[in-house]
């Protein structure tokens, strides 16, 4: 065939009419002795696509193929353990459901009776929370083993994961909230200052406040509380300096700062217990065990085992176990932000179960579970 193409412009060129073949004098040959190369060009030509055709398309099958086969992993990695994290989800949005929807959180505080049984659901709440990460840990797992892997989720349960991480873990709000108090405290304004110099300011406050107060602030909101008073004194005179620098304006004076110290020390010392990206991790790990009985390679530990884990001494177990206790929703401290980080993460959850039900896996959902997500987090507070 491709010697034929040759033979057909060899004929072309001799049938040409005397004032084309003029015209094309100068660009192409006009004798077959002249254009003898033309058939074996033609023939190089093919033998090269001959040789290179199946390596070209066996090399577009193999990644299409492996590109498929990962994204068939991926799906099956996710309906594998889809039955068990809609599960988790649908028990802690009713747990959550007593505490936004009933009002019933009294169990939440530790001086509340019956004693036994407000314990019990503390711990239980904990365990759910600590399953959901389990899960997701489990997946992620899962996923960076595969071949090439990429570890995450499908959308959109992806995004609705990565609220509740945030939830748990993000506290820019914390920070420039404990900024706006000490300025208060101080009269000082940051009415010059734009809302991204504001956040970077509240950020590097952040850093010299545990600078100065020490790592125990993190996880003891009480810390600065119980320290002498030449300690606490010390603290504010140096966080003042360090403002009125930053802000670029003259120092406060020592007997101002002596006057505000009780003040100051109020405002420096919030609840919060975040709960950062890798402590998630460590406690996804710790609520994971091989399971040699199901397609998963993951399962979730029993609650006895739970109850020893909660018990440890990881700095991380530590700010976990007290995440939830004695929050007052019935009278909510300003400087309490558990209360705000929980009503984050039931929004968190009440998404996860509104993105299953926007997939394929929607009939493990129990339809009023969905209902209850749809109250928790509406449509304008999923935006926020």
């Amino acid at each position: 065939m491709r010697v034929c193409w040759g033979a057909v412009l060899v004929l072309f060129t001799l049938t040409l009419p005397v004032s084309a073949e003029s015209q094309l004098s100068n660009v192409m040959p006009t004798s077959i002795a002249s254009i003898w190369w033309v058939p074996l060009g033609a023939a190089l030509i093919g033998a090269i696509a001959a040789l290179m055709t199946p390596f070209v398309t066996q090399l577009y099958i193999n990644r299409v193929s492996e590109r498929h086969s990962r994204s068939q992993s991926q799906r099956e990695i996710f309906r594998n353990y889809a039955a068990p994290l809609a599960a988790t989800c649908e028990k802690l949005i009713w747990r959550f459901s007593e505490i936004f929807i009933d009002n019933r959180h009294h169990f939440l505080k530790m001086a509340t009776r019956p004693l036994i049984f407000n314990e019990y659901k503390r711990k239980s709440t904990l365990y759910r929370i600590a399953s959901l990460l389990g899960w997701v840990r489990a997946i992620n797992l899962e996923l960076s083993a595969l071949p090439r892997g990429e570890a995450g989720f499908i959308s959109p349960i992806s995004k609705a994961i990565r609220k509740v991480q945030s939830a748990l873990a993000d506290g820019p709000h914390v920070e420039l909230h404990r900024l706006e108090q000490m300025c208060s405290v101080w009269r000082l304004s940051l009415s010059s200052l734009s809302e991204e110099h504001r956040r970077a300011l509240a950020n590097r406050f952040e850093v010299k406040l545990y600078s100065l107060a020490g790592d125990s602030l993190k996880y003891d909101s009480d810390h600065l509380k119980v320290l002498d008073d030449n300690h606490k004194r010390q603290i504010c005179s140096e966080l003042a300096l360090y403002l009125c620098s930053e802000l670029k304006r003259a120092p406060i004076s020592d007997a101002v700062v002596a006057e505000t110290v009780n003040q100051a020390i109020s405002a420096l010392s919030y609840r919060e217990a975040l709960i950062y990206r890798d402590w998630q991790d460590a406690i996804g790990d710790a609520m994971l065990e091989i399971d040699s009985e199901s397609v998963r390679r993951f399962k979730i530990i029993g609650y006895e085992k739970f109850e020893g884990l909660l018990d440890g001494e990881a700095l991380w177990m530590k700010v976990f176990r007290s995440s939830i206790n004695d929050i007052d929703f019935d009278s909510v401290d300003p400087n309490d932000f558990r209360a705000k980080q929980l009503k984050d993460l039931s929004i968190g959850v009440a998404e996860i179960i509104k993105s299953f039900d926007s997939t394929k896996e929607r009939d493990l959902l129990d339809r009023a579970a969905v209902e209850m997500a749809r109250k928790i987090a509406p449509e304008s507070a999923a935006v926020q």
